[in-house]
């Protein structure tokens, strides 16, 4: 019993060990790691737009993946915002996201900031074939803008898929932005996507499509990927599930809603209702907001330390409660005389090295010096 105690308690200390000084690499196990993208684009642009300045013509141009893609917007700074304006016909070329990947059902555009944190400004939304025109702002006064392409509109961080990107300006207008000198990048915890070549389903609304594949990602994503229920103990944890719970449900309502009549504007209501929830949760279970992943390494180090303290309590009350052996009477003992302790060998005493050293050294000069 005692040995199975003691098993465990050194189990115990090399967990709380390894938690204390390991938990950085614990932490990079289970959360998703944050990645740069770089954009790697010679006439990409950085602009910074003159406050309460009139409106600035601005150009982006297509990608590698949409070499024919482009869009002209005009961007003004207002007071507490910068508005960004991009008019009927101002998008062309743009080609359906699902020919990106099965992943992808549409496009999202991004104001990045000069060090690579992307704000999702909105949806480029089609009808039919043609995109419809977006009128958007930002508290950002200094940033570029790309469009990628996205599996739903309310992605936290944005994919790797950039089709569209700003580019330098051309206008010498007193209004024109003015260019800042720096690479184009951002930071994104959404790096895994199918980009195999996908298909649209024609009959479908793409916002049902978007929900159904924004609960299908929450679903296997970080914490939630395993199944099991939430920890009572820690509130992320608890609106985590929540909000996927939330999700599915409004998914549920939107698919009974296109049963009943695809025409239905509740479709779309529930869809973009259920895709921004489970957005929400897929964002919290894979770290790209909230701390539950800190939470739940700090619990399992607390667990820890718990079960180490009482694991001591209980070994030092078995020790304290074991009867002592009787003494023996003190004439009938013999008391053996202690063995000498083995010298240890001359290589391990570096005190004795240099003592010897210093009485050679000695001797030599006493003997040069008699000599003379």
């Amino acid at each position: 019993m005692a040995l199975s105690g003691w098993y465990r308690l050194h189990v115990l200390l090399v967990l709380v060990f390894a938690l204390s000084h390991a938990d950085g690499q614990i932490r990079a196990q289970k959360t998703v790691q944050l990645r740069m993208i770089e954009v790697n684009e010679r006439d990409g642009q950085i602009l910074s737009y003159r406050h309460l300045a009139g409106s600035t013509e601005v150009h982006m141009r297509g990608t590698r993946l949409a070499p024919g893609a482009q869009v002209r917007l005009k961007i003004g700074s207002r007071p507490g915002f910068v508005e960004l304006d991009i008019n009927r016909g101002g998008i062309s070329g743009l080609k359906p996201a699902y020919l990106l990947g099965k992943d992808f059902l549409t496009y999202v555009l991004w104001a990045v900031s000069v060090d690579g944190k992307a704000s999702n400004l909105g949806e480029i939304t089609f009808e039919a074939d043609r995109p419809v025109p977006v009128n958007v702002t930002t508290p950002y006064q200094t940033f570029w803008l790309m469009v990628t392409a996205e599996p739903n509109y309310a992605v936290v961080d944005p994919s790797p898929q950039v089709v569209l990107y700003s580019v330098k300006q051309v206008s010498t207008s007193e209004n024109a932005a003015l260019p800042i000198k720096g690479d184009l990048f951002f930071f994104t915890h959404y790096a895994a996507y199918e980009t195999a070549p996908g298909g649209a389903v024609e009959s479908i609304p793409n916002q049902l499509l978007q929900a159904r594949k924004a609960v299908e990602l929450a679903a296997r994503s970080g914490v939630l990927a395993t199944g099991g229920k939430s920890n009572a103990s820690l509130k992320e944890d608890a609106h985590t599930h929540e909000a996927l719970t939330q999700a599915k449900a409004f998914l549920a309502r939107s698919e009974a809603a296109y049963e009943k009549d695809p025409r239905d504007q509740a479709v779309v209501q529930f869809a973009r209702t259920s895709a921004q929830s489970a957005e929400n949760a897929r964002a919290l279970a894979m770290g790209a907001v909230g701390g539950l992943l800190v939470r739940q390494l700090e619990g399992e180090l607390a667990e820890a330390r718990n079960e180490l303290a009482k694991l001591k309590m209980t070994e030092a009350a078995a020790r304290a409660s074991s009867p002592a052996a009787p003494a023996a009477p003190a004439a009938n003992v013999a008391t053996p005389e202690r063995a000498p302790a083995a010298a240890p060998p001359l290589i391990q005493q570096p005190a004795l090295w240099f003592a010897i050293a210093g009485w050679v050294v000695a001797a030599v000069l006493l003997f040069r010096r008699r000599s003379i």
